[in-house]
């Protein structure tokens, strides 16, 4: 048996973060990843000059705590911005591809003249999506669903168009079924504030950037990619305190601490223990301790799905390639749902003279996607993408990643049923959750989370 402080539950980047707080403390703690390698879905691969994200491949600006994380760990000079000048988002539709109107916030619309002409629109749905202007705000007392809150402030058209693709798409989600205030809480806070998107999005404050300086960028990555803010972390952190391949299959009370057991048999002990695992993986190994805890943890939905990197010559992709890509509405009747312009998004992603791209297949309208085999997905975006962009031959790199249950489904009514999660693990001495499904999802909320859980467990630690 060994023993520490804390014991961390997974190596992801919640796992990393939290054991990073520690360790910048001088507390004492194991991390155990059931895994063979940490960084959870962070995954970065570089091939024959091509940098190959398998997991997110950005970090978002206005959530400050993943590009301070990164800063912390001195990779300030890494990070790069998205491109400044390229910077469209094109939405399929009737196979031709349609740039997101200028002006127009991920759904909402700010701008009279670009939305008027953009041929993504029915005239009849433009003028639906203007009467955000003059209905009146919604209930604020539930959840609804984010095809819901769609359609009640913009019409059927922007759930087809916008929700469903760009929106649920981040998640790789049902709109119908997904929490807007477990999403998009933002969207529900403008509509009480201002009672209408549009007015809420034109009145926000917007940071102005210096004179003769450049607009911050809203997403940044590292050069190498998203892999070397897992190497940085590792990198810090006292590698003996790190174990991978330590799958939890138990945790019980212990006198005034917790005994965690491992496949295998062997066993740690420690008075206070940090879940940082996916909740459906994690639940079993709860089930004696809080049983109401792991059944509401194993019955959060995960998602599978499959990115497809595709590294073309330039002469052999026709489309100017000119922002950062395209999604695509289940409508369409395609089998990728989005695909990004990597080498147009950000530097230093692919050679000279080539391009790189990355498709996304599976989500939950798709979920037999980990039945094809590598080949099959790359063709299968290939088939997609060739009339759209003007594919030529067969791409020079390609590689896929398989994420089976890997992408959390906030539904309605998640965050009450992680605020009786959290209740119930609060009312158990030094026992503390978090990680994907819990309360985050992105990168910068991970990290905020994961902080906030480790500070509170490292309280009265000597």
């Amino acid at each position: 048996m060994t023993s520490a402080a804390i014991a961390i539950i997974g190596g992801g980047i919640s796992g990393l973060s939290a054991a990073w707080t520690l360790h910048q403390r001088g507390i004492p703690y194991r991390l155990l990843e059931a895994g063979p390698s940490l960084g959870g879905v962070i995954r970065t691969e570089e091939k024959d000059g091509f940098v190959l994200e398998g997991g997110p491949d950005s970090i978002l600006a206005q959530k400050p705590e993943g590009i301070g994380l990164c800063r912390e760990l001195g990779l300030g000079d890494r990070l790069i911005p998205t491109n400044p000048e390229l910077k469209a988002i094109y939405i399929l539709h009737r196979r031709k591809l349609h740039p997101l109107p200028e002006g127009m916030m991920l759904a909402v619309p700010t701008r009279i003249l670009p939305m008027a002409r953009s041929g993504l629109f029915s005239w009849p749905g433009k003028l639906r999506m203007g009467l955000d202007l003059v209905r009146p705000a919604g209930p604020q007392n539930g959840d609804e669903s984010i095809a819901t809150f769609l359609r009640r402030r913009f019409g059927q058209e922007a759930v087809e168009r916008l929700g469903e693709p760009l929106l649920a798409g981040i998640h790789a989600g049902d709109p119908e079924r997904l929490s807007i205030l477990a999403t998009f809480p933002r969207f529900r806070e403008l509509e009480a504030k201002y009672g209408s998107l549009v007015r809420g999005m034109l009145s926000a404050p917007r940071p102005k950037p210096k004179p003769g300086t450049p607009a911050p960028a809203a997403f940044y990555s590292l050069r190498g990619g998203l892999r070397e803010l897992v190497d940085a972390l590792v990198a810090r952190l006292d590698t003996a305190s790190i174990r991978t391949g330590a799958a939890v299959r138990s945790l019980a009370r212990d006198g005034d601490g917790y005994t965690i057991g491992l496949d295998g048999g062997d066993t740690v002990s420690a008075p206070r223990v940090i879940v940082a695992a996916p909740g459906p993986k994690i639940a079993p190994a709860l089930a004696g301790l809080l049983p109401e805890v792991s059944r509401t943890l194993a019955a959060v939905p995960f998602a599978s799905s499959a990115t497809v990197l595709l590294g073309y010559r330039r002469s052999d992709v026709a489309h100017s390639l000119d922002g950062y890509g395209m999604v695509v509405p289940r409508g369409e009747g395609l089998r990728t749902t989005a695909l990004s312009f990597v080498s147009t998004k950000f530097a230093h992603r692919a050679p000279e003279g080539h391009v790189l791209l990355r498709g996304f297949l599976g989500g939950v309208r798709d979920g037999s996607v980990l039945d094809l085999t590598d080949e099959e997905m790359v063709q299968a975006v290939e088939r997609d993408m060739t009339p759209i962009l003007g594919l030529r031959g067969r791409p020079r790199v390609t590689r896929v990643f398989r994420w089976p249950s890997s992408t959390p489904q906030l539904e309605v009514g998640h965050l009450e049923r992680m605020r009786a999660v959290e209740n119930a693990v609060a009312a158990v001495p030094g026992l503390h959750l978090t990680g994907a499904g819990i309360w985050s999802t992105g990168i910068p909320d991970s990290v905020a989370d994961a902080t906030r859980v480790a500070v509170a467990a490292a309280e009265g630690v000597q």
